[in-house]
């Protein structure tokens, strides 16, 4: 184990006073990748209890919704960025199912991934 594994202490004072206090620090690197894989994980469990709890309450009719947007991108290096927003509804209800990156918004690639997000969410009866 490296020496950052461990929790060090940390001095610091506080505001207005000459006191000082030790204090231990344990968010360490280790702890700090464990915390990051259990969120994702939970937010992959999430993602996929809302997916099934609206298979089980679409109708049999839903309408697809799709266009083009640019963006804020989620990567520093880029500002903006094509994203492709697919939405579902049906009555006075509407339910965004996807929000892919786009490499280049040609026809082609928009009908693949409106179509592999069809099939991802079980609704190619439906459309």
């Amino acid at each position: 184990m490296d020496s950052e594994d461990f929790p060090t202490l940390i001095e610091s004072s506080e505001p207005g006073t000459s006191k000082s206090v030790m204090r231990k620090d344990f968010i360490t690197p280790v702890l700090v990748a464990a915390l990051d894989r259990i969120r994702t994980e939970k937010l992959k469990e999430l993602a996929e209890d809302i997916k099934i709890d609206f298979q089980n309450k679409v109708p049999d009719v839903v309408t697809l919704h799709w266009d083009s947007k640019l963006l804020p991108a989620l990567s520093a290096r880029k500002s903006k960025e094509k994203r492709f927003p697919i939405v579902i509804s049906y009555g006075l209800k509407e339910q965004l199912i996807s929000l892919p990156r786009l490499d280049n918004s040609t026809g082609k690639e928009k009908a693949q991934v409106a179509w592999k997000t069809i099939l991802d969410w079980k609704l190619k009866d439906k459309v």
